[in-house]
């Protein structure tokens, strides 16, 4: 199965050329095809990324794209590059990560150990800007009984997308990728209606934290009033999110009528997601009252079981909770 590397750069030049040497470096024994594109950077990144591959006289196909201007999101850059892959099985590489020199070769294990994988995704080690590791990376995995596809069917179901690889089918057998909605929300789904999503329990890449990605965070708690805003947005997000599933489901329903049961199962599995989602908004409400009120009978219902004392923080006490991420990103950006 031809591979292809999917290499992606946006505004990192201190770190784009250990990404790139890292994934030159693969152990994989088989030629690659390796599409590098910058989403048009305002910094040297592509200037080092000519600089890097210029004299690279690997056994590797490459080329090197620039996006004519920005695209907004890495679901828009992929829509860009998609199309140009020609290998069966699709890598993806985010060019502020670096790669264990076996990424490659356990990922193509796993598609060739059954035909039907159609996604496969890993856990991943973080770290500072210099390098030093910060500690496993949150990486949901699906519960023991539970398929694929009802997993990702949860609005908020993902795979660290820095990890993810997939089948071409995945990229070609559905509509673009919406710009708006994470790539690692919606490629997983895709690729569990089409087969098997599977995770490799390993880390296989090291995932760099840094100010500049940490900005959006930093933002988030500046205050009470942006993190209610900022969650409130959320869950116009998760309402896309929906959308998006819907029509996933749709496409694979006009090509398998036959299993019209499984579809609508799918479809329910999505919709009780967003409304168990929704029922925390209250939570993010300046009146108090209302704060209280949802907590306890999110409590009462053993609705977000799991998040019972995040809750309570955020209805109680708002502003001791933002001011303690607050200090909690600070000292993950300082690391």
């Amino acid at each position: 199965m031809r591979v292809t590397c999917i290499f992606l750069s946006y505004n990192c030049e201190r770190f784009v050329a250990e990404a790139m040497h890292s994934m030159l470096a693969q152990d994989f024994a088989e030629p690659m095809e390796v599409i590098v594109s910058d989403d048009a950077s305002t910094d040297a990144t592509f200037d080092v990324l000519q600089r890097e591959l210029r004299t690279y006289q690997g056994p590797h196909e490459i080329r090197l794209l620039r996006q004519p201007r920005n695209t907004g999101s890495k679901s828009a850059h992929l829509n860009e590059v998609f199309p140009l892959a020609s290998g069966e099985i699709l890598v993806l590489f985010d060019a502020d990560d670096v790669f264990e020199p076996h990424r490659v070769r356990l990922t193509m294990d796993a598609f060739r150990s059954d035909p039907r994988v159609a996604a496969v995704y890993s856990q991943l080690i973080t770290m500072n800007e210099a390098g030093a590791t910060l500690g496993s990376g949150r990486v949901p995995r699906r519960p023991a009984g539970t398929t694929a596809r009802r997993w990702f069917a949860q609005v908020d179901a993902y795979a660290s997308g820095g990890t993810l690889a997939i089948r071409r089918d995945v990229a070609t057998c559905f509509p673009p990728l919406d710009g708006t909605i994470y790539e690692d929300v919606v490629l997983p789904f895709r690729a569990s209606l089409l087969g098997d999503v599977v995770f490799i329990d390993e880390p296989l890449i090291r995932a760099r934290r840094h100010p500049g990605s940490l900005t959006a965070n930093f933002d988030q708690f500046a205050s009470v009033e942006n993190y209610h805003a900022r969650m409130q947005k959320g869950f116009e997000k998760v309402r896309r999110q929906l959308a998006s599933r819907l029509a996933d489901i749709d496409v694979v329903r006009q090509r398998e009528p036959q299993h019209e049961q499984e579809w609508r199962e799918l479809e329910r599995i999505a919709r009780r997601s967003l409304s168990e989602a929704e029922s925390t908004a209250p939570l993010f409400r300046p009146d108090p009252l209302a704060r209280w009120l949802t907590f306890f009978r999110l409590a009462v219902r053993g609705t977000h079981r799991r998040d019972l004392l995040q809750n309570a923080a955020i209805a109680f006490m708002p502003g001791t909770y933002v001011r303690y991420k607050r200090r909690r990103l600070a000292a993950r950006a300082s690391q």
